[in-house]
């Protein structure tokens, strides 16, 4: 069984937000999360790669594992935000069981036309959907269930349409799902994806970007997350001299290419850029 309301209430979306200023102080726990994503990276196995060799492999190996973690990084960050204020309830890591109902529904009609369909939680069920997060917002009486994607590049296309499909059906079975777990029965149900940089290619209407973040919750949340990922570069950034030193003394001990040995261009533009900058050697010719 379903319902739909032709109507829907959208008195919940809140006005545009002042711009919040002043250093924000983040918590404790999330200070040390950050410093073990720094931390972690740093100790992270990798591969030497023939090129770079070891030095320069772990240096890039490391920038490139702190940019992986900050994801979770801004996930923590936004939980601390909505948690100061008492108005959210908010779960973290949640398995929802998806039920065939949602997922024929969702096949038949595809993940943007949920609308304010509402469906069971029971029954037979066809796999575990895993969410970043489900954000109760007691004050305007919403629900939301949410993906979070650093946003830096686009989202493979098998991926999106899988997440896509996903949230809609937690979305079509929330109300259900929140009403068995806590006794909570809310008035609007929502789903998102928060591509927080805005390149991972989600749909439009579902997308919710940095700068949409403070209005979408109804309170200032961008200052926590940007003043955490401020504070993983500063660690990122205090780590790199020492290990680019190193690199650079293991670097001078390499032996340089031989001046005689044939160079290959190849192709691609540094190739071309390497032809271009050849000047070709002419034998003088004897005076006459």
């Amino acid at each position: 069984m379903h319902h739909a309301v032709s109507t829907p209430d959208l008195s919940f979306i809140p006005t545009v937000l002042p711009p919040q200023t002043g250093r924000v102080a983040l918590p404790t726990d999330l200070t040390a999360r950050i410093e073990q994503a720094v931390s972690g990276a740093g100790s992270a196995e990798f591969a030497v790669d023939p090129l770079l060799g070891p030095s320069l492999s772990a240096v890039t190996s490391f920038l490139t594992s702190v940019v992986k973690r900050s994801g979770a990084v801004i996930e923590d960050a936004l939980y601390a935000a909505l948690v100061r204020n008492r108005r959210f309830l908010v779960m973290q890591q949640v398995r929802i069981p998806i039920t065939k109902a949602a997922e024929m529904y969702v096949q038949e009609n595809g993940p943007s036309r949920v609308g304010e369909l509402a469906l069971a939680s029971d029954g037979a069920t066809v796999r575990v959907g895993h969410f970043d997060m489900i954000v109760i917002d007691q004050q305007r009486s919403v629900a939301m269930v949410i993906e979070i994607k650093r946003g830096s590049g686009i989202t493979e296309s098998k991926k999106r349409r899988q997440t896509e499909r996903d949230l809609a059906c937690a979305r079509l079975q929330l109300a259900s799902y929140l009403r068995t777990l806590l006794g909570v029965k809310l008035k609007h149900y929502r789903c998102h994806v928060i591509d927080f940089y805005g390149r991972s290619g989600f749909r439009d209407e579902l997308t919710v970007t940095r700068d949409g973040l403070d209005n979408l919750f109804g309170v200032a949340v961008t200052p926590t997350i940007d003043a955490a990922l401020a504070a993983l570069e500063a660690r990122m950034i205090a780590r790199v001299p020492p290990m680019l030193q190193i690199a650079q003394e293991r670097l001078s001990d390499r032996p340089g290419p031989s001046d005689d040995a044939p160079r290959r261009t190849g192709r691609g533009p540094l190739a071309a850029m390497t032809r271009r900058r050849a000047v070709p050697q002419f034998a003088a010719s004897p005076p006459a």
